[in-house]
């Protein structure tokens, strides 16, 4: 019973948090989480490179950008 209400509870804050998102910040709403993806994309990327070069291991391929 009581971690459905904590369960309930951060289902009902998560709600709040997403519509408070979305009021502030309008229209511009969906341009920023795409933002945020592609930043988190290409910093994984960076760190996988630097991990893959720590244990000798060379990336396929070649880049094309950066």
């Amino acid at each position: 019973m009581k971690d459905g209400l904590m369960l309930l509870l951060a289902g009902v804050v998560c709600a709040a948090g997403a519509a408070l998102f979305f009021r502030i910040f309008g229209s511009d709403a969906l341009n920023i989480i795409v933002l945020l993806a592609l930043v988190a994309t290409i910093g994984d990327n960076f760190r996988l490179r630097r991990r893959l070069r720590e244990i000798g291991a060379k990336p396929e391929g070649k880049r094309t950008w950066l």
